[in-house]
């Protein structure tokens, strides 16, 4: 899915996360920049949605990321770090609708929709690993679970999502 597309499904030009990313735009960065940040705006979106299975969830992950980041000394890499980080916060804090998906998952494609329906350790687990291709230790130091169970939970999520290597050909970064 191209960028713009996801972009114009998940994100509500009335919502206070566009009006950040404009904000972020407008700071005299180039063009190329601009569309990089977007690029990286969208794929944490989507991730932080599919980690809370709420909108509104991710959407105050990524304000809250954008808020902190310094675009001249950190990278999108850090960036997109600090959303995974703020989103996994907001559901271990106990932040309301982070156990049960919310409407706005129909949204998404029906690949990514069947994700929602897994539970919290094992769609934490796929996402982190199998859609954001983060390594066993990222995993495992952000969701603050020993390493051998991230692999026994994303194994026990490949195993409840069917023909998975057709229905998710493609990392998180091929979606937005």
């Amino acid at each position: 899915m191209h960028i713009y597309t996801m972009t114009s499904i998940v994100v509500n030009p009335e919502t206070a996360l566009t009006r950040k990313v404009r904000r972020t735009q407008r700071s005299g960065a180039t063009y190329e920049v601009d569309r990089s940040v977007e690029h990286t705006i969208s794929k944490a979106f989507l991730t932080a949605h599919l980690l809370t299975a709420s909108v509104e969830q991710a959407e105050r992950a990524v304000t809250d990321a954008l808020a902190s980041w310094d675009r001249n000394k950190e990278s999108l890499e850090d960036l997109f770090q600090a959303v995974l980080d703020a989103a996994v916060r907001r559901q271990d804090s106990g932040a309301p609708g982070s156990t049960e998906p919310d409407s706005g998952g129909s949204l998404l494609p029906t690949e990514l929709q069947t994700v929602l329906a897994l539970s919290l350790e094992l769609r934490r687990c796929f996402v982190l690993r199998m859609l954001a291709g983060l390594s066993v230790a990222m995993c495992a130091r952000l969701l603050q679970l020993n390493p051998r169970r991230v692999k026994q939970y994303t194994c026990a999520a490949l195993k409840r999502l069917p023909s998975c290597g057709e229905r998710f050909p493609y990392a998180i970064s091929s979606v937005v």
